[in-house]
């Protein structure tokens, strides 16, 4: 097991940059995601880590050891990088066994290590056949054993799942992580597949605008991203104008403890409440006035409005509801448990569950695109 480390990585292509300043730790035995749109610098990195584009400025280290900066450029055939591409790219013309061992030494291709990497990735005794013989499943299996047979320092994946089907791709996911985790091997996934980099990493590291904008662990990231651009890019978010005052975010949802520890200091706030924090009730509540719309028996706050839209997706539903009190407004997205039947124009009334999150200022501007805040900036 062997750490990665990347400072201060900076890439352009003629006067385009893309990485401009990446920091970057990947522990030893960790399988770390690089997460963020098309476009945003993802495979650049990573084929810089593995030696195939040489960086302008910055350090990569291996375990320890310099593979690039500092007056050094280790090739990538020296730098012990197991390699995942797209499309597994495998050799038409060699068995599945052949293949594996590919990057072994002539006297150990046909020896145990294939058999055991093929056993490891539920290959076994499928050695003798070729790729067209497999499934799109199965020869991703192999490209990862191949990836493995020479016991790499890093692993690299590079959207590795893209081109399976989704059933297939949460399988394979799964595979890769139990192989993973019994060899500790360290990896580095790069996807735009943010259920994908949730499920399936230790760390997750966002990339956007060509630095890292945050890396957390997947259960940190979603319930505390730094800022809310991230708040958008990671899942769904209500991002609503609220009033901070004394711990508690005075929202059209109703007035909200806030997470502890914030930048926010009293006034003008922006509060992100995730859509399976909000509870919705096909019928109204009998409850006192409230001036956000009315109350529950119990005090707590609730707001009337009615569906626009209804998502149904077996395991749960994602409802889309305005607000009576503010017709032209921002919607509210709602994450709840599949099976009720509510088409647009259901009234509804809506209640909010804290704690929350809060950032200064309030924003009622339509959501920023990440991608955009990712493109490099025009050349002057």
């Amino acid at each position: 097991m062997r750490q990665l480390a990347v400072t201060g990585l900076w890439k352009a292509f003629g006067a385009h940059p893309v990485l401009t300043g990446v920091d970057l730790d990947v522990p030893a035995g960790s399988l770390t995601a690089i997460l963020g749109p098309s476009g945003s610098g993802k495979t650049t990195l990573l084929r810089v880590l593995a030696g195939f584009e040489r960086p302008d400025a910055g350090i990569v280290m291996i375990g320890g050891d310099v593979v690039d900066g500092r007056g050094v450029h280790l090739a990538p055939e020296r730098r012990r990088i197991g390699y995942v591409p797209q499309e597994g790219s495998l050799f038409p013309h060699l068995t599945v066994e052949a293949n594996v061992g590919f990057g072994l030494p002539a006297r150990e291709r046909r020896g145990r290590r294939t058999a055991e990497l093929l056993e490891a990735v539920g290959l076994g005794g499928l050695g003798k056949r070729y790729p067209h013989q497999l499934s799109g499943g199965q020869q991703q299996r192999v490209a990862l054993a191949r990836a493995l047979a020479i016991e790499p320092a890093v692993v690299l994946l590079d959207e590795p799942f893209a081109s399976l089907d989704a059933h297939l791709r949460a399988s394979v996911r799964a595979d890769v992580q139990e192989v993973f985790r019994k060899a500790g091997t360290t990896a580095v996934l790069v996807t735009h597949d943010q259920d994908e980099a949730l499920s399936t990493a230790d760390r997750v590291a966002v990339l956007r605008g060509g630095k890292i904008a945050q890396c957390a662990a997947p259960q940190d990231l979603y319930a505390r991203p730094a800022d809310a651009d991230l708040a958008r890019f990671i899942g769904d978010a209500n991002l609503l104008d609220g009033i901070l005052r004394a711990g508690m975010a005075e929202t059209i949802l109703g007035s909200l403890p806030v997470e502890p520890g914030g930048t926010a200091a009293p006034g003008p706030v922006t509060v992100l409440i995730r859509p399976e924090q909000v509870e919705l009730s096909a019928a109204g509540p009998a409850g006192t006035a409230y001036p956000g719309g009315t109350a529950y028996p119990d005090g707590t706050a609730c707001l009337a409005g009615r569906v626009v839209s209804y998502g149904y997706h077996g395991h749960d539903a994602v409802v889309h509801v305005q607000p009576d009190q503010d017709p032209g407004g921002q919607m509210i997205i709602v994450r709840t448990v599949g099976g009720h039947d509510l088409p647009p124009g259901s009234p509804v009334t809506l209640r909010a569950r804290g704690p929350v999150l809060a950032w200064p200022g309030i924003s009622r501007s339509a959501p920023a695109s990440l991608a955009a805040a990712a493109a490099p900036p025009e050349a002057t």
